[in-house]
């Protein structure tokens, strides 16, 4: 099957959070956790999903403190931007709280590479994951 992870955690499963911006993986807007792990799911096909995997998306992280503290902090910046990211920045807090990695700057550039916010570039999401 060529649907991506995307396809079906949107089309199948109803999550919005997870959106599609850029076709490429560089925006980071349909970020999910994949078994723990970051992945863009525009960029996973569904046939290498194993099979039993857990699926996580912002939906599920919303109330997890390290999400609610990066959304509020990004929000709180630009209240008028068009929050197309904002699943995805969650996602990615979240996976850096789990992993230990809140606010260092060395993990927040990593993930960076390969999420930006489509309306201020990539300043907003660092600043938003360092608070």
């Amino acid at each position: 099957e060529q649907a991506s992870l995307l396809d079906v955690v949107r089309g199948r499963l109803g999550v919005r959070s997870a959106s599609r911006g850029c076709e490429d993986g560089a925006c980071g807007a349909c970020r999910v956790l994949l078994n723990g792990a970051v992945v863009n799911a525009c960029r996973v096909r569904w046939a290498e999903v194993p099979e039993g995997a857990t699926i996580e998306s912002f939906e599920d992280l919303a109330e997890d403190p390290a999400a609610a503290r990066a959304v509020a902090a990004f929000a709180h910046e630009r209240p008028t931007r068009c929050s197309l990211c904002v699943g995805g920045l969650g996602v990615t807090a979240v996976s850096l709280s789990r992993q230990g990695h809140s606010r260092d700057a060395v993990a927040v550039e990593e993930v960076l590479q390969t999420a930006t916010c489509m309306c201020t570039g990539r300043g907003s999401w660092r600043r938003a994951l360092m608070r």
